[in-house]
């Protein structure tokens, strides 16, 4: 089955594709818009996450590592002119952190904003990565925030209620819990993953799209080589389906084997990018399905 390529088109102040349109922020000057970066609008995943965004809908991204969860939404932000943070919640990151903490001068106590306030009051994207990771802490202190009243309370500072900005979307991301794979993840909480509208899930591009973006990515243009190289990591991918290994096998992955092959030989570049990176056995699996290829 052929992955439909969408179309992305910017005219007359506003972004769209497919049947989504986002609106373009006239606002200039904000650092944290982020740079161009190539995409490949590939299926109807960021179609989806454009809707939600024009409708002022929290989004959830749910894939394996690799599969262009934060590139989404950081493709889209920086069409759309707007701000993008991105925080992972690693399993230590703290209230204090997230929402805001209290600090001590000679002159006494003042507030400092944590990433989700500031992001709030600048009207910012924020994509909360690894949301299965958090504390409850976190969970519950985001519960407000995405109910229809969307605010949260400063109980611990002064009691302040914090609306967002008009242009703040809120995202958040994981990896797929199921078979164990990333430490420290658990299934999301039901009362926290009901209060997402939309969830998408993302999987791996079709080959002729990841072959495109690879080459793109790694600045390795030999295209035979890179067709190679997909065609390990889709072998490898149906080896962990099939459960003979238990490691990722992402595009990023993919792309950094390529940037390092356009120097040095494939399965040089392998050992430094790929087997390095996994336990040793599964590295044997790996240089066998290499070994097939190259």
């Amino acid at each position: 089955m052929t992955t439909e390529i969408l179309s992305e088109t910017v005219e007359n102040g506003a972004y769209r594709i497919g049947r989504s349109e986002i609106p373009i922020n006239e606002t200039n000057g904000n650092s944290f818009v982020p740079p161009a970066q190539f995409y490949l609008a590939a299926g109807d995943s960021l179609e989806r996450i454009a809707w939600a965004v024009s409708r002022n809908l929290p989004v959830l991204l749910v894939g394996e590592t690799g599969v262009g969860k934060t590139l989404s939404v950081r493709h889209l932000a920086h069409m759309t002119n707007n701000g993008f943070r991105r925080v992972n919640l690693n399993g230590m990151t703290t209230v204090d952190e997230f929402v805001g903490k209290l600090m001590i001068n000679e002159q006494g106590t003042y507030w400092v904003n944590g990433i989700l306030v500031d992001a709030m009051e600048s009207g910012d994207w924020l994509l909360i990565d690894e949301i299965n990771a958090c504390l409850p802490e976190i969970a519950f202190c985001l519960h407000s925030l995405l109910d229809d009243d969307r605010m949260i309370v400063l109980s611990e500072y002064d009691g302040r209620i914090v609306k967002p900005h008009p242009n703040f979307r809120l995202f958040a991301s994981m990896n797929p819990h199921e078979d164990r794979r990333y430490g420290g993840t658990k299934p999301l909480n039901e009362a926290l993953l009901d209060r997402f509208p939309v969830t998408v899930k993302m999987n791996y591009l079709p080959f002729e799209a990841e072959v495109e973006v690879i080459m793109q990515q790694s600045g390795n243009r030999d295209e035979e080589l890179i067709k190679r190289m997909v065609r390990v990591g889709h072998d490898v991918r149906e080896a962990m389906q099939n459960e003979k290994v238990f490691c990722t096998f992402s595009t990023r992955r993919l792309i950094d084997w390529a940037r390092m092959a356009a120097q040095f030989d494939p399965m040089e570049a392998a050992v430094s990018t790929i087997f390095s990176k996994v336990n040793s056995f599964d590295a044997k699996v790996l240089e066998d399905i290499v070994d097939n290829h190259f």
